[in-house]
């Protein structure tokens, strides 16, 4: 079971974070060579929406199979809630990732379904709107850092 979970978190991991990557390297660049902003306006929220779509079906895997993967690995509830887990190097790894992914799951409802829309209506949502992404994205890959913290062992 624990093979089938790890399979399905660092899929959906890739996904998500691949996601992010192609729309700020690829994408992005793309759409600055448009001239015609509706059009590019346009193009963002086809993509913008289609990608949310997937990013939290992600979201919800990665949310799922996290707390599985611990427990096959042998981390409690208990466990996370005890003050001694977290002085060792593999307890602040774990600890920081849980930390950041409460941060991205927080900054990703607040980009997608708050700034996002109305970035489509008034132009200064837009520009948060793009600081929030780019954070996620920031985020995102500080998660994948501790990701491999976790599975060597520790901080």
């Amino acid at each position: 079971m624990l093979k089938i979970s790890l399979f399905l978190h660092v899929i959906s991991a890739m996904l998500w974070v691949g996601g992010m990557l192609f729309i700020t390297l690829v994408v992005a660049p793309f759409l600055k060579t448009m001239e015609d902003e509706k059009k590019r306006s346009e193009i963002y929220q086809v993509v913008g929406k289609r990608f949310r779509s997937l990013g939290w079906v992600a979201i919800i895997v990665l949310l799922v199979t996290g707390p599985v993967n611990l427990y096959y690995m042998g981390i409690t509830p208990s466990s996370l809630f005890s003050p001694s887990f977290y002085s060792t190097s593999y307890g602040m790894a774990i600890g920081l990732k849980i930390s950041f992914v409460f941060l991205i799951v927080v900054t990703s409802l607040l980009h997608d379904f708050w700034l996002g829309p109305r970035a489509r209506t008034e132009r200064r949502y837009s520009r948060l709107a793009l600081i929030f992404g780019r954070g996620n994205l920031i985020i995102a890959l500080i998660i994948v850092i501790l990701a491999i913290f976790v599975r060597a062992g520790g901080i």
